[in-house]
C-alpha cells in the first residue's frame, strides 16, 4: 500500500491520512492545547483516525482522550476514546484499557453508555461509544443544587444500572458525578468504568 511519512515524526502513513500526521502526533497536538469544552472547535475537519473523523476533544482522563467523532462508514456521531500513551503504551496499560472497553461492552442497559467498537489503528488502541449530547452530573450540580425529586430519580436510575452491572460481574471502579452524563432526555448515563 502506498504511504507517506508523518509530518511530525516520520512514521509511514497510508495515503488516506489526510492531515499528514500519525495518531500519536495528533494526540500530542491535542494535548498541547488547553481543553476548552465551551469553545473547542479547534480540531480540523481534516483530522482522521481510521474510519473516524475527529470533530473536537470532549474529555480527558487518566488513560485516554475522548473525541467527538463521526464514524464515516455508518455516518454517525460517536465518542472515541484513544489511549494517551498511544503506540508507546505498556502492555499493562493496554490490557486495562481494552479490559474496560470489553467489560462495558457486555452491558446492555439504558443508563449505561454503550460501547460500539474496540480496536487498534496504526498501533493506537481505541474504543468508540455512544456520544451523549449533554453535560456531566458534576457540571450540573456545580451550578445549583438539584431539586429533590430530580436528584432521587437520578440516584434510582444510577443504582439500577450499577445493580445490573454487578449482576453481570462488573464493578464500576470510578463512579463519581464526572462519570455520569445527563442526556438530552434528562436521563443519567454511566460511563468510564475504569
Amino acid at each position: 500500500m502506498p504511504s507517506h511519512p508523518c509530518s511530525e515524526c516520520g512514521v509511514a502513513l497510508p495515503v488516506s491520512a489526510r492531515d499528514g500526521r500519525c495518531p500519536a502526533c495528533l494526540f500530542r497536538l491535542a494535548l498541547s492545547r488547553p481543553l476548552d469544552l465551551a469553545s473547542s472547535n479547534e480540531a480540523s475537519p481534516q483530522s482522521t483516525f481510521g474510519d473516524y473523523e475527529l470533530l473536537e476533544p470532549i474529555g480527558r482522563g487518566g488513560m485516554g482522550v475522548v473525541w467527538k467523532a463521526r464514524q464515516r462508514r455508518l455516518n454517525r456521531v460517536v465518542a472515541l476514546k484513544l489511549m494517551l500513551s498511544g503506540r508507546h503504551a505498556e502492555e499493562g496499560e493496554v490490557k486495562r484499557f481494552i479490559g474496560e472497553a470489553r467489560s462495558a461492552a457486555t452491558l446492555q442497559h439504558p443508563n449505561v453508555v454503550a460501547i460500539h467498537e474496540v480496536g487498534e489503528y496504526e498501533g493506537q488502541h481505541f474504543f468508540s461509544m455512544d456520544f451523549i449530547d449533554g453535560k456531566s452530573l458534576s457540571e450540573i450540580i456545580r451550578r445549583t443544587p438539584l431539586p429533590p425529586q430530580r436528584a432521587a430519580r437520578y440516584v434510582q436510575a444510577i443504582a439500577a444500572a450499577i445493580h445490573y452491572a454487578h449482576g453481570k460481574g462488573i464493578l464500576h471502579r470510578d463512579l463519581k458525578p464526572q462519570n455520569v452524563l445527563i442526556d438530552a432526555t434528562d436521563q443519567p448515563r454511566i460511563t468510564d468504568f475504569g
